[in-house]
């Protein structure tokens, strides 16, 4: 017989995992863009709250992980700002949507 509470468990570690590989918003923005906006990931940060939200309960889920990411990327951020000002981009950033 199918125990539903440890079904949930498996599904809540899967949604888990799942939202850990997504990985740091700074990393994903220098790998869309790459190297030479300065603070592209605390840029990008609004839009995955929004996404989150979007996304309904099982946004919901990814929520601490937004939250936990918003001081990484500030770090990951600052670490990357000499590289950002030395090959500074002109050309306009892409616009993100929640796919």
């Amino acid at each position: 017989m199918l125990d539903p509470f440890r079904i949930l468990k498996q599904l809540v570690a899967i949604l888990l995992v799942a939202s850990l590989l997504d990985g740091c918003t700074t990393l994903n923005s220098k790998h869309l863009d790459g190297v030479g906006y300065p603070f592209a990931g605390m840029g990008d940060t609004p839009s995955n709250f929004d996404c989150s939200i979007a996304w309904g309960p099982l946004g919901w889920i990814a929520l601490p992980f937004v939250v936990i990411d918003i001081p990484l990327s500030l770090v990951a951020d600052i670490f990357f700002l000499p590289f950002d000002l030395t090959f500074r981009k002109s050309e306009p950033r892409r616009s993100r949507t929640c796919a």
